[in-house]
């Protein structure tokens, strides 16, 4: 898991440590790391526990509704783990006086086969114009994979930006995050794929009842 993973970067400094207590009082909540010589105030929000099978039989007797709605519903834990992560990053930035740090939230999938970091990535790019302090959101997935046509494994990760010239300098600092861990891990790491679209579908049976996930995504 990649909180588990950031521990052991040089990059990294957690904010776990007993140096840094007397920074958060009662009521100041901190966020896990400070990232590249505190240019990056950093918060890891891993998806563990969504009941997915609950979910779909909920919401397959409210036939078709558009995605923001259907995120309201279906990702309701993921966009609150944001909301929470945004205040985190915001009260660790001002505790430890750094106004200028980048506010960033890695988002990782950990439930394997229902569903996927298209799943993450659809609810972060709806939360996060809500994220005042929060520059980028890096969605992450490394339990699952889709097949290109020549049978390669593909794990797509993706990195959600705020528009402004500042959120723009987290891409290399992201690309370097998930470089390490995919090394760590054993992965091949390849860059330059731009996401073009994606598709993805919970496909229920009678009474709702969960029968699988499907999902597609395309390359530019």
């Amino acid at each position: 898991m990649i909180r588990q993973f950031l521990q052991t970067c040089s990059f990294a400094m957690n904010l776990d440590r007993k140096e840094f207590d007397s920074f958060f009082g009662a009521g100041t909540s901190r966020a896990d790391f400070l990232l590249f010589d505190r240019a990056v105030v950093c918060e890891t929000k891993e998806v563990e526990r969504l009941d997915i099978e609950k979910q779909v039989q909920k919401l397959a007797s409210k036939g078709k509704m558009r995605t923001d709605v259907f995120n309201r519903y279906f990702c309701n834990s993921i966009i609150n783990a944001l909301r929470k992560g945004n205040d985190q990053i915001a009260d660790t930035k001002r505790a430890l006086t750094l106004p200028n740090a980048l506010g960033l939230i890695v988002l990782e999938n950990c439930i394997a086969e229902k569903m996927s970091a298209l799943t993450l990535a659809s609810a972060a790019n709806q939360t996060m114009p809500h994220l005042t302090s929060v520059a980028g959101i890096l969605c992450l997935d490394f339990i699952n994979y889709f097949e290109s046509e020549d049978g390669d494994k593909i794990r797509p990760c993706q990195l959600l930006l705020r528009p402004t010239e500042e959120a723009l300098t987290l891409s290399r600092p992201c690309e370097m995050i998930v470089e390490a861990s995919c090394k760590h891990q054993g992965i091949p790491f390849r860059r330059g794929f731009n996401l073009d679209s994606a598709n993805q579908l919970w496909h229920a049976g009678p009474g709702g009842t969960y029968q699988k996930y499907t999902a597609s995504i395309n390359f530019k």
